[in-house]
């Protein structure tokens, strides 16, 4: 193994000195300041600053290659990078798409690509002509559990990644191997790695850039190298035709058991050798191998960020915006430097003088350009010959060249020239007056450059590759994941390698959705969750390099508030969209107001709570109309009893008085005689009648006449000689 990582770490090595020299060079031009003269060439600048003799000149440094990487920088900061995942058949469906789609959105965040990763891979990209990220697993943080997860890592020095210089696509998708070497000192691998504490250096042919270091410095450093090797397992796919439906299914015989496979030779059935990827991992420090095993991805995990790339006669150079820049920024600095040169000297007026007459008065006339003097004597007669001297005269003050002016704007415009990137582009005023003109403007610009754009978008759709093909790997048992939203808003989904469909609805215990909903009306019910089985169907990635979601939003809101203008009627029709697009407080609110009933998600749930409570209220009715039954059965039963018994009553009634009557009837006139007597007596004791004496009664029988009254009752008519009386 080290022998293996020895010699390709040697031919990438060779195959890249002369991009890895020139790299460093275009980042040290870039990182140009007052301090460190990157921008300048070291003889020039030697000469210049008096190293070898005569006074120190200008030499300054006015970096304008920052402003123009950083405009390419800061537009690709400002986009929304991200992947779009699209079902391509074999069962995979939409939603189990935007479910993955949402997962590697997740995966994004929690690693916050969008800030380190990405935007150090752009750097590395813009300024040295490659940038890289990496894909590592890990044990999800911040829970006890034995779950793991993706993490997207950023690797701040392009150059230490060393990958397969036989590479034939453009995204680098074809190398079977690369690695990162990281150099430490060994207080820090010591820590990371214990027990290991034998281990000392490198293999001496195992040297980088730094090869001029001393023994000393090479005894207290460890060069820990992240290899990543990709092979191919050969397998056979058979056609196995399916016994119940005769359907043929494809099959990889290492998933077979041995005796399909004999049944498959004897029936002659269709098969062809195919290759199964899969990438090993080994952590080498120095001289040693430290661990090593498979790993989870198809791809080797290191995406690439590319710039512009070239092979020229076997030798691979890459370059960045500062590349191009080099030659006008010097050019640049050159004519500053001799501008503010000959704008200094311009104070120095000269004196033309007689060395004779300032004789003895030279170094008073030395400093008459750097002080102010009342006033400076000369000699008017020489001493000796006593002939007239003249006086010194001032000569005129040198004049500034316009030529380091035009110079400095010609270097200005060969910079725009080389970058597409002119004035209006960064930030000048011109003549655009309207929003359009000046985006117009703006895209010229990006056109020039749209080749980073491009590639950034190459190196994302390979990122997004690697994932969908490890997720299954990873996420081999069901559990619950967060799935994010384009908006940033937090949903769970569950990820289930054994639901028998790519994606279905699961609802909570003692809920079940109605017949022939669709997903979306069960997913609007409370409680239910998606859950995807990443194992079925086909999945490709798009990648989605453009303006993030806050921008299109606001593209969208104006788009809507233009059509609003001219047709304010459709308000009704479009208002919660207009709203929803709105970014001021409480416009969801008003958005969710103006949704349609029949769009609302609500809806079907409060459909469903309406089916149950009518469902309910029957139940409650049927039971009110049963108890009611019952309960005039039971009024009708007692009814007819009390009817029975007052019958009965009155029946016994009426045979006692026919029994009184017939013994009245027996009885003699003599002996009813005192009977009445007391009879009558009672009847006026209780109207209060005083007591008088009883007449004497006929004692002629009553008389008996015709009954009007109902059965059972007979009207007698008194003797009119004793009153009214009725027995």
């Amino acid at each position: 193994m080290i022998r293996e990582v020895q010699e390709r770490f040697e031919a990438c090595r060779d195959f890249e000195a002369q991009w890895r020299k020139r790299a460093l060079e275009d980042l040290r031009f870039f990182h140009a300041d007052a301090y460190n003269h990157a921008q300048w060439d070291d003889a020039v600048y030697q000469v210049r600053n008096g190293t070898f003799g005569g006074s120190p000149r200008p030499c300054l440094t006015i970096n304008k290659t920052q402003q123009h990487v950083f405009h390419i920088e800061n537009d690709a900061r400002q986009s929304q990078m991200g992947m779009k995942i699209n079902a391509t058949g074999f069962g995979a469906t939409e939603k189990a798409a935007d479910v993955l789609e949402g997962i590697v959105r997740h995966i994004e965040y929690q690693s916050n690509a969008q800030q380190n990763a990405y935007n150090c891979a752009i750097q590395g990209q813009v300024r040295q002509g490659m940038g890289w990220v990496h894909v590592v697993t890990d044990y999800v943080r911040g829970q006890d559990s034995f779950d793991q997860d993706f993490f997207i890592k950023s690797v701040p020095d392009p150059r230490s990644v060393y990958s397969d210089p036989n590479t034939q696509e453009p995204d680098h998708s074809d190398m079977q191997w690369a690695m990162i070497v990281e150099e430490m000192p060994r207080a820090e691998f010591d820590r990371l790695y214990p027990g290991h504490q034998d281990i000392r250096g490198a293999p001496l042919s195992l040297v980088t850039e730094n090869d001029d270091r001393t023994d000393a410095v090479e005894r207290d450093i460890v060069r820990v190298f992240r290899y990543y090797r990709r092979n191919e397992e050969k397998d056979t796919l058979w056609a196995v035709p399916n016994p119940q439906t005769g359907a043929i299914q494809p099959m990889r015989q290492s998933e077979m058991p041995e005796e399909m496979v004999e049944v498959c030779r004897a029936l002659k059935a269709q098969s062809r050798p195919i290759t199964r990827p899969h990438v090993e991992f080994f952590l080498i420090a120095g001289d040693e191998v430290i661990s090593s095993g498979p790993t989870v991805f198809r791809h080797i995990p290191l995406v690439p960020f590319v710039g512009i790339e070239s092979v020229i006669d076997g030798r691979l150079d890459r370059c960045g915006l500062v590349r191009a820049l080099i030659d006008p920024q010097r050019m640049f600095n050159y004519s500053a430097s001799a501008f503010v040169e000959s704008i200094a000297i311009q104070t120095k007026s000269p004196w033309l003088v007689d060395e004779r007459s300032i004789e003895g008065y030279e170094n008073q006339w030395a400093s008459a350009n750097v002080s102010n003097q009342a006033y400076l004597p000369y000699r008017s007669i020489d001493p000796d010959d006593s002939t007239p001297l003249q006086a010194p005269q001032r000569l005129d003050p040198p004049t500034g060249s316009s030529g380091h002016m035009q110079a400095m704007q010609n270097a200005d415009l060969q910079m725009q020239m080389v970058t597409g990137q002119y004035q209006a582009e960064m930030g000048a005023p011109g003549n655009e007056r309207s929003g359009k003109a000046i985006n117009e403007r703006q895209r010229q610009s990006d056109t020039a450059n749209y080749h980073y754009t491009d590639n950034q978008g190459m190196a994302l759709r390979l990122l997004g590759r690697i994932l969908i093909d490890a997720i299954p790997l990873v996420y081999d048992t069901a559990r619950a994941v967060q799935v994010l939203g384009e908006d940033g808003e937090q949903t769970s989904a569950i990820v289930d390698p054994g639901a028998p469909q790519a994606a279905q609805v699961v609802q909570p215990p003692g809920q079940q959705a109605p017949q022939g909903s669709t997903i979306e009306q069960q997913m609007a019910m409370q409680g239910a969750i998606l859950a995807i089985n990443p194992t079925i169907g086909r999945y490709d990635v798009e990648a989605d390099v453009g303006p993030a979601f806050a921008t299109r939003r606001q593209d969208t809101f104006n788009a809507l508030m233009q059509v609003l203008q001219a047709n304010p009627a459709i308000m009704a029709q479009i208002g919660d969209l207009f709203f929803k697009a709105a970014d001021f407080p409480l416009a969801d609110e008003i958005a969710d107001r103006l949704k349609p009933a029949q769009e609302d998600p609500r809806l079907g749930q409060a459909q469903q709570m309406i089916q149950q409570l009518q469902a309910q209220v029957g139940q409650l009715n049927q039971q009110v109309k049963d108890k009611q039954q019952d309960l005039a059965l039971r009024a009708d039963k007692q009814r007819h009893e009390a009817v029975i018994d007052l019958m009965d009553a009155d029946t016994k009634k009426r045979e006692q008085q026919t029994d009184e009557m017939a013994a009245i009837g027996s009885i003699s006139p003599e002996s009813l005689k005192p009977v009445l007597e007391n009879l009558i007596r009672t009847i006026l004791a209780e109207q209060g009648t005083p007591h008088a004496p009883v007449p004497e009664v006929n004692p002629q029988p009553l008389e008996r006449l015709p009954s009007t009254n109902p059965p059972g009752g007979d009207i007698h008519a008194p003797n009119p000689v004793t009153g009214a009386v009725d027995v």
